[in-house]
């Protein structure tokens, strides 16, 4: 199973309605308070059957768990990617996502939407470019694998063809970027 796990601990200057502007940031960025006591806080979104078709990662199966003591937040992000390839720019997402809730937290008119939202559209235009690279890797493998099938007669290879390209293609473009990053 893939997952993205972050961890934020932040400490604020002034604890009073801590709880309900972090309930206001996540429903206000679509997500639901599943259980609410005291002094935590289970919020989610998103399920594994959605994970296959969304092109916004803040939509994918995510579970936080919050907890508030005093003026000491304590926040752990559970993301479950399954059905996807991740991304640095999806990566980028979540840690914008996060940073921009510690700083609704801090900064008085702090305009998280917007900033989510920029965050949101850069992600999106690079998910669109990978399907780009999953058309023409599927057109790489298929092609070969049609020739295959029509001599050897098993049409399914075309299909096996078509899906190994699109994904190998996609997984060499991820991984490039990956190491590009890290130099």
């Amino acid at each position: 199973m893939t997952t993205i796990k972050k961890y934020l601990k932040i400490s604020v200057s002034d604890s009073k309605d801590v709880t309900e502007k972090t309930i206001d940031y996540f429903k206000k960025s679509g997500f639901n308070v599943s259980d609410h006591k005291e002094n935590k806080l289970i919020i989610k979104r998103g399920s594994i059957i959605s994970n296959f078709w969304t092109f916004n990662s803040l939509n994918w199966k995510s579970e936080i768990y919050i907890e508030i003591k005093g003026q000491e937040i304590t926040a752990d992000f559970h993301i479950d990617a399954i059905g996807q390839v991740i991304t640095l720019k999806e990566e980028k997402l979540w840690e914008t996502f996060i940073d921009n809730y510690k700083l609704f937290l801090i900064e008085a008119n702090f305009d998280f939407k917007t900033e989510n939202q920029k965050a949101l559209n850069a992600t999106k235009r690079n998910s669109f470019e990978y399907v780009v690279w999953v058309i023409l890797g599927g057109m790489i493998g298929g092609i070969p694998a049609g020739l295959i099938a029509y001599w050897t007669g098993v049409d399914k290879l075309v299909l096996i063809g078509a899906i190994g390209g699109a994904i190998a293609l996609v997984n060499v473009k991820i991984n490039d970027e990956k190491k590009k990053k890290s130099l």
